[in-house]
């Protein structure tokens, strides 16, 4: 009797938690300038109102990531190239590498995602155009078509994060 107790203590907990990681999750938005070709992910107030005031417009929301960081994420760091005009959002230290040696900028912490697949989480896919110089992340099948019928290429998954639904 008291070790079911103890189970039911121990799932009780696991599911507190996981409705307080829930709460903590806010929507990854995507958006495009056609001006420059460039995709754009954001999840805070500041990055959509910039991307607004320099001509982007919503697209959608790829995904669902953590507004803080909880334990076994990574941050999801925003970059951009001034001379590519290219934003590019990256969890992974191969993509901080690739962004600073191709001449980008750190910007802000967008959020949080994982490192690694966990139960009910999508892959945060990293697209890129070279003739558009342009990286494209996304996490939705929609997003996948369009980067796929746009000539982008599957570079890696940055992380893992919550479909959409999530955070709705």
């Amino acid at each position: 009797m008291r070790s079911m107790l103890s189970l039911l203590s121990l799932s009780l907990t696991a599911t507190l938690a996981s409705s307080a990681n829930a709460q903590n999750l806010v929507p990854l938005e995507l958006y495009w300038s056609v001006q420059r070709e460039d995709n754009f992910s954001t999840v805070t107030p500041q990055g959509g109102n910039d991307s607004i005031a320099a001509g982007y417009s919503y697209v959608r929301v790829e995904a669902c990531v953590f507004s803080t960081q909880v334990p076994g994420t990574v941050p999801l760091n925003s970059y951009w190239n001034p001379q590519r005009g290219d934003n590019f959002t990256t969890a992974t230290s191969i993509g901080i590498e690739s962004a600073r040696q191709a001449g980008y900028f750190f910007v802000r912490t967008e959020g949080y995602v994982y490192p690694d697949y966990r139960k009910g989480t999508v892959p945060l896919s990293l697209y890129w155009n070279p003739q558009r110089e342009d990286n494209f992340t996304t996490a939705t099948s929609v997003g996948v078509e369009s980067a796929r019928q746009a000539g982008y290429y599957h570079v890696r998954d940055e992380g893992f994060a919550y479909p959409v639904h999530a955070c709705r």
